[in-house]
């Protein structure tokens, strides 16, 4: 009987001890092209909206748990097709603040993360996952990357996507 006890704390503990981050993605993109008007809080344009299926048509076969945004027109607009296709709710995220959502992606208990964000935020939001940005900057006009992060592995595989692009 000890032992079976032992046995069962000994699971336990190696259970909890495990990184639940091993087989954590997380996917990070640009919002795709936006208007210019109104200039705070454009929407997507035509090309933009076709990016935007071009990217749920991406995640295809990839089942997605949880799906975040900026709280911004554009952002929201790009994930959306994604969100109604797997039937998720998006939920927003506050970018000011990328060492907290990094720590709160890390502790979430789901495999499959989205998040869509801006030029300025993506790399910062790879870093502040303590992983090294795989290019220096975003360009103004590039929005055909997607970046694959595996939080277990530490890397960073970088996709292009869209309707000019096929892998």
């Amino acid at each position: 009987m000890r032992n079976l006890i032992a046995i069962i704390f000994l699971a336990f503990f190696i259970t909890a001890c495990s990184n639940s981050n091993d087989g954590k993605v997380i996917y990070l993109v640009r919002h795709a092209e936006k208007d210019t008007v109104p200039k705070n809080d454009p929407a997507l344009t035509t090309d933009g909206v076709i990016r935007s299926v071009d990217l749920a048509s991406w995640f295809k076969d990839i089942q997605v748990d949880s799906i975040f945004s900026t709280d911004f027109v554009r952002t929201k607009e790009t994930v959306k097709p994604i969100a109604e296709d797997q039937n998720k709710k998006i939920a927003i995220y506050d970018a000011k603040d990328l060492e907290a959502f990094a720590s709160q992606l890390k502790e979430m208990k789901v495999d499959t993360i989205l998040i869509s964000g801006h030029s300025n935020t993506i790399l910062e939001q790879i870093e502040a996952l303590g992983i090294e940005r795989p290019q220096e900057k975003i360009s103004e006009n590039e929005y055909d990357k997607l970046f694959e992060v595996r939080l277990g592995e530490k890397k960073v595989i970088t996709h292009t996507y869209g309707s000019k692009y096929k892998e």
